[in-house]
């Protein structure tokens, strides 16, 4: 346990090493979108998760990526520094973080990209590839959500399951109503921590994410307004044929609680597609195994040799997918 902490402290010194980036900002329908650069090479946009998740908790996959490319890390609208005066409908919806993304592209004077998104940031990558496919020059979907939000029926029941008694008791201290009164934007990051080790395949490397997570790193009303517009617009990307055709790599870790039926319709639905699990990982895979995932990932982007490893997977074209 004492050497887990260091490992904590370690990534907390790399979050504040990294968080001394200088932002720059880009207006983008009368809001200042605000983004960091790091490295440098073939350009990269991360697409973080949530949604409302402040851009700070992907430093350290940035930390990892930025060695062989260039990262772009955009405090999404409603995160951050990204913050309108007013979060509502009119503020907060697909179409706007979309063109939000087009607005930084065009700023760094980049005709196209590639993009990576993670988790709920993987659903809006696959968003932004059907809207706007010639922006992109390839795709990564690292644990991504997948099409739709299908995976909420089962997501919540599968990491309750896998949590311990200690773990279950701090999640319901925090949902006990006085608390929630009090302050119910802490009690939320409270009980997100308590089921962090359930995200994992090695539950005390949880400890490298829920040790430095804070109540900034959340912005859960921003999140709302999200879902409220993928569900009045009938945003299901299973519903709708692929218009980006250019390369996916789709990396899960093979323990993550989403399962593997949604990167196996990732693999599916891109008509150029590589699946790869990797091993002895779960919903953050690049914080259980950064090689792993650095390897596959420069292997797409540039292809260095792959650490091959505890990562294993196939490539499927668009007949091979669609008769697994």
């Amino acid at each position: 346990m004492k050497r887990f902490m260091v490992f904590v402290l370690l990534a907390s010194c790399v979050a504040a090493a990294y968080g001394q980036v200088e932002f720059r900002k880009v207006n983008s329908q009368g809001l200042d979108i605000y983004y960091r650069v790091f490295g440098e090479g073939h350009p990269l946009l991360i697409i973080g998760g949530g949604p409302g998740d402040n851009s700070d908790r992907y430093l350290s996959l940035c930390e990892l990526l930025a060695k062989d490319v260039q990262c772009i890390l955009v405090d999404q609208r409603g995160t951050g520094k990204s913050m309108p005066k007013l979060l509502d409908a009119s503020t907060i919806n697909v179409a706007l973080s979309l063109d939000d993304f087009e607005a930084v592209r065009r700023s760094l004077g980049l005709n196209e990209w590639s993009v990576l998104g993670f988790s709920y940031g993987g659903f809006m990558a696959s968003l932004y590839a059907n809207f706007f496919p010639d922006s992109i020059t390839s795709l990564v979907l690292l644990d991504s959500l997948g099409l739709n939000t299908d995976a909420f029926l089962y997501f919540f029941d599968n990491l309750m399951s896998r949590l311990c008694a200690p773990d279950k008791e701090q999640m319901k201290s925090w949902s006990d109503p006085g608390r929630v009164a009090q302050d119910g934007h802490h009690a939320l990051v409270e009980r997100i921590r308590a089921m962090m080790p359930a995200y994992f395949f090695d539950k005390e490397k949880s400890l490298l994410v829920s040790g430095v997570m804070k109540d900034s790193d959340f912005n859960f009303e921003m999140g709302d307004w999200i879902w409220k517009d993928v569900k009045k617009r009938g945003l299901d990307l299973a519903k709708m044929p692929p218009a980006f055709r250019a390369q996916v790599l789709i990396l899960q870790g093979r323990q993550d609680p989403l399962g593997e039926s949604i990167p196996q319709a990732l693999a599916r639905y891109y008509p150029d597609a590589r699946l790869l699990f990797v091993e002895k990982a779960g919903h953050y895979s690049w914080v259980e195994q950064p090689e792993k995932v650095l390897s596959a990932i420069r292997e797409f982007l540039l292809g260095a040799p792959l650490y091959r490893d505890g990562c294993e997977g196939r490539s499927f074209s668009m007949t091979s997918a669609r008769t697994q």
